[in-house]
């Protein structure tokens, strides 16, 4: 058995610091009760940058647009240089805990949507630029690669993750597949009406277990920030409803839901995976194996000169 926990919380939002310490005690929490894997919701630190659906952010050369930016760039993590990332690392070593879970990271002056994953020994195995940011999220995330289209060890098996609307991707889907996949885990902003349908799915297209975590965002969640950094402030907190509801849920091979929906609420959602019953639902399909036809499907692919080089 394998077990995994989706910790659904608030960010502190725009606080990088004040963020990692509140995820780090649900972190703790959620290895107290046995856990070999935590996962989180998108780019949880700092936050989503929610305000692009409340205001004009495709307006051209807007002062206040800069600065939101400018802040979210302060707040989001380097790889290379930042201390939350040794903490992160520190922290997975010292409970001997795997961690896989989205931050928004920083290079050059771009921002990208990142999905980070860090081995129980503390070692970060990879990171998961979003292949393409979602409408207007493209005016403050830049394109990502498939550089962590990957999936990695955990007790003799492998987990993978996709951040939100990625998950729709069939590709996207398939690369995980492909590499035997058995623990999927999608991380969202945090919605149920974005998880309720597509966490089935992916556990009866792949058969697999899927972990969907979102996170929250309420209308006082703003209340902290100074207006003058952040000029979207008040029209955040005038909305009389969540931004983010969250709907954390998981879902076994057979599509049966496992755990939650956690909607309008912090918590954890916990799931005690046992591997072979994802074998046992791939003994009549298994997209990783044997209902691939890879010998069919590559070769339709490169004669697809518009799709592949």
């Amino acid at each position: 058995m394998i077990r995994v926990a989706g910790i659904q919380i608030a960010p502190i939002f725009l606080d990088a610091k004040k963020t990692w310490e509140k995820l780090a005690y649900y972190i703790r929490e959620a290895q107290s009760e046995g856990t070999d894997l935590a996962t989180w919701g998108e780019t949880l630190i700092p936050g989503y940058p929610a305000w692009i659906w409340a205001s004009n952010i495709a307006k051209w050369n807007d002062t206040q647009q800069k600065i939101t930016y400018a802040k979210y760039w302060q707040e989001a993590l380097k790889l290379d240089q930042s201390e939350i990332v040794e903490a992160m690392k520190t922290l997975a070593k010292e409970l001997g805990i795997m961690l896989m879970g989205g931050i928004a990271e920083k290079e050059g002056g771009s921002i990208y949507c990142t999905l980070l994953t860090i081995s129980k020994d503390g070692v970060m195995l990879c990171r998961h630029r979003k292949i393409k940011p979602t409408y207007s999220e493209r005016l403050v995330w830049a394109d990502g690669d498939g550089l962590g289209l990957k999936t990695y060890p955990i007790k003799d098996v492998r987990v993978g993750g996709l951040n939100c609307w990625e998950n729709w991707l069939p590709l996207a889907r398939s690369a995980l597949h492909l590499q035997e996949e058995i623990i999927h885990l999608a991380v969202w902003p945090g919605s149920l009406s974005l998880t309720k349908d597509i966490t089935r799915f992916i556990a009866l297209e792949g058969r697999s277990w899927v972990i969907s975590t979102s996170s929250l965002l309420r209308p006082t969640d703003f209340n902290h920030l100074d207006e003058d950094k952040f000029p979207f402030k008040r029209v955040m907190e005038s909305r009389t409803r969540s931004w983010q509801n969250g709907g954390s849920i998981a879902v076994d091979p057979t599509g049966k839901i496992v755990a939650g929906p956690i909607v309008d609420k912090e918590g954890i959602i916990y799931v005690d995976v046992d591997p072979m019953v994802a074998i046992q639902e791939r003994q009549n399909l298994d997209i990783s194996g044997h209902y691939s036809r890879l010998d069919i499907f590559n070769k339709l692919l490169q004669n697809q000169s518009h799709i592949l080089p």
